[in-house]
């Protein structure tokens, strides 16, 4: 299948070379289009050796019937979409009619018409006898909505999360029941037939802190040892995690080790996975297998690339682990209690591989029937006879785990990194442990990140049907992420409150924010948090709601502050002024490093990829002329018009941030080793090795540059 484009005017081409008719799944068209066949097309089906034509027509006009805007504007507001946002300049924007009625349809609250809107409304408004959820504190009383049908003093039955039972009569005033003071936990709440689960959570995250200390990030597949196959893995891992705990730092952050695409392995993107409960086995070091002499030549032709080819190193990986699968004991005890510890979710995880691998493509529409969701009818039959092939994914998750933990216990703590979503034609939206919002995708509107706003690709959740299911698949996410993990980044923190929502094909300044159960998340991040002690940062860069980061500090989530962003008019922040429950750091990897900053290596890489014409990249150039001048101010330095970055300006700099108050300080590995390549450039796919590039030294020896003891040496103090 290919779409070709001119102008406005976009056609798909689908070539069947098969004995046997294929079903067509076509690309989303752009908002407001639909594909429109130009042959006689029996349903969906291309036939055998056949080629079908389509065309993106526009949608016909709405009808005249269309629901009244006040009425729709009411029913938005109380399904808890926002009618306006505001530019970074402060400008308001009124939310497109028809993105409101494409976020209303994904909430199963339609608005076509008056007539539908005034059902939806209704529904929405209707309050069960019990609510699904209650966000609680534990050890303090808690006030429970009461609705429709409950008597004025209702019989309750509470389980507790640890099976014990007690039953009272509740007393219902001012239209709520005053609950008891529950313990830590998760519990279920019963009233005849009606349920609601609580969540009874600490009122702060698990925080060890009293002063500043320090950890080093990396990108997980950047790092390189003696033996790796191409890429990082869970050995270099812990290579730089002892390294890092002799030079004193308390974290190793790595890149989101989330599983990737089964059969798409060219998709590389960490933060936007397959699914994010699981563990990328491209990260399972296969030269501790006897099997690995198999593929010794390409192995050491893959290590000497500057770039991971992914699809070559998978392909010669998997050879190694499917050859160990065959020899290995398929009732070993350790890999049973993991499976069973894994339950179905890791059944269904090795499944949707299977069949992924089995069909050629991870587009689970194009399944055959009875397997195209996670609770599909023919699964169990599919499952049995594909045993193997099940097992296998399954086993790779089990070597990943036991190569994860052995790094997470090598030296500093893992810092885990948390994406804000995945692809949607990956495992986790197929599995239905959450349900996603279909025909819209998470997004920005404009940022210092993205001045034009982003679209990112990656399914929102349902805060309705979440709420529905007590927020248990985002607990399981939580909890899956902090598995040997000492810290955790979540990924755009700002999402927990309200996510920026972009129907399919619409520009990022038509979408729109969707408040999301803030409260409730706050409170499952928390639990975890201490059952897995497990400190929390978050990534709150972007359009900051507002009363959201004095919610985090209550919370004990740390802030992620970057020297960059961190400005007072044009000049940069002084370190007094950053907050002390906050994690700091020069750099992320959305942006240039450090060195790329300094020489402008980024300006000259949009120029040559045509993000930026002659006079564009020159403006560039003479603003960053500006801001190193303010920069050198700000630290009390001159320079002599160096091209290269002086180690000693780049120690100032890590001085700099390392002189806050804030709890946590960073170093990213990249501006360690002084590369100048940046990690991933926003708004670019396959036009650059995004997610690819690595770095040169051996994580074992990188801390030992000039430049990384110059850096270390600033923070002794």
């Amino acid at each position: 299948v290919a779409v070709f484009s001119k102008g406005e005017d976009r056609v798909l081409v689908a070539v069947n070379g098969a004995d046997e008719a294929r079903l067509l799944c076509p690309p989303r068209p752009r908002w407001g289009f639909h594909w429109t066949p130009l042959l006689d097309m029996d349903g969906a089906l291309v036939a055998s050796r056949s080629v079908q034509l389509m065309a993106e027509a526009p949608n016909p006009p709405a009808r005249t019937g269309a629901a009244e805007p006040a009425l729709l504007g009411q029913l938005a507001r109380e399904a808890g979409i926002a009618p306006h946002w505001y530019d970074l300049t402060g400008h308001e924007h009124a939310v497109p009619d028809a993105t409101l009625r494409a976020v209303l349809a994904a909430l199963q609250l339609p608005a076509e018409s008056s007539a539908q809107a005034r059902d939806s409304l209704a529904r929405r408004r209707h309050r069960p006898a019990l609510p699904p959820h209650l966000a609680a504190k534990a050890g303090i009383p808690a006030l429970l909505p009461a609705g429709a049908g409950m008597p004025a003093r209702p019989e309750l039955h509470l389980t507790l999360e640890d099976g014990r039972t007690q039953e009272f009569a509740g007393f219902i005033e001012a239209d709520h029941i005053r609950l008891p003071p529950l313990p830590e936990g998760r519990h279920l709440l019963r009233w005849r037939d009606a349920l609601c689960r609580i969540t009874a959570a600490p009122a702060a995250c698990f925080q060890p802190l009293a002063r500043r200390h320090f950890g080093i990030t990396a990108q997980s597949y950047a790092l390189r040892h003696a033996q790796d196959q191409g890429m990082g893995d869970f050995t270099a891992i812990g290579d730089l995690a002892r390294g890092a705990a002799r030079v004193g730092a308390l974290w190793l952050g790595i890149s989101p080790p989330h599983a990737l695409m089964p059969v798409a392995r060219e998709r590389a993107s960490p933060y936007q996975p397959s699914d994010r409960r699981f563990l990328e086995p491209l990260l399972i070091d296969v030269s501790r297998l006897p099997e690995a002499v198999m593929e010794t030549a390409l192995f050491a032709r893959l290590r000497q690339g500057a770039t991971v080819d992914y699809p070559a190193t998978w392909v010669a990986k998997r050879r190694v682990l499917a050859a160990a699968w065959t020899r290995f004991d398929r009732m070993d005890a350790e890999f049973l209690r993991f499976c069973a510890e894994g339950g179905d979710g890791l059944t269904g995880f090795a499944t949707f591989n299977a069949i992924a691998e089995s069909e050629g493509h991870s587009d689970s529409r194009c399944w055959p029937a009875g397997l195209r969701h996670g609770r599909d009818v023919g699964l169990p039959a599919w499952n049995a006879e594909h045993a193997d092939a099940v097992g296998f994914h399954a086993w790779l998750q089990f070597l990943a785990d036991g190569q994860m933990a052995e790094a997470a216990r090598a030296g500093a703590g893992l810092y885990r990194d948390l994406a804000v979503g995945m692809a949607g034609d990956g495992a986790e939206l197929w599995s239905g442990e959450m349900v996603f919002l279909p025909g819209l995708s998470i997004g920005a509107p404009p940022d210092p990140l993205g001045p034009a706003g982003q679209v990112w690709g990656v399914p929102p959740p349902d805060p309705l049907a979440a709420e529905a299911a007590g927020h248990a698949g985002f607990a399981a996410l939580i909890r899956a992420n902090m598995r040997h993990a000492a810290a955790l980044r979540i990924d755009h923190v700002l999402g927990l409150k309200r996510l920026f929502l972009v129907p399919d094909g619409a520009r990022a300044g038509e979408g729109c924010y969707l408040a999301q159960p803030f409260a409730a998340a706050l409170g499952e991040i928390a639990l975890e948090s201490q059952r897995a002690r497990c400190a929390v940062v978050g990534e709150d860069l972007g359009t900051v709601p507002t009363g959201l980061r004095e919610a985090l500090a209550t919370a004990r989530i740390l802030s992620y502050r970057v020297l960059w962003f961190e400005r007072e008019g044009q000049e940069f922040r002084p370190p007094a002024h950053y907050p002390e429950l906050a994690a700091a750091c020069v750099a992320t990897h959305d942006i240039p490093t450090l060195a790329g900053w300094w020489e402008g290596t980024d300006i000259t890489e949009r120029e040559t990829l045509g993000l930026l014409d002659v006079g564009q990249a020159a403006e560039a150039r003479g603003e960053r002329a500006a801001e190193r001048g303010i920069l050198l101010a700000t630290l009390g330095l001159e320079t002599h018009g160096e091209v290269q970055l002086p180690e000693a300006v780049s120690a100032a700099i890590h001085a700099h941030v390392a002189a806050t108050p804030s709890l946590m300080m960073l170093l990213q590995a990249e501006d360690l080793a002084g590369e100048r390549k940046s990690v991933n450039l926003p708004g670019t796919d396959r036009e650059r090795p995004n997610w690819r590039h690595r770095m040169t030294p051996e994580a074992r020896t990188l801390l030992d540059t000039s430049l990384a003891r110059a850096i270390l040496t600033t923070l002794d103090g």
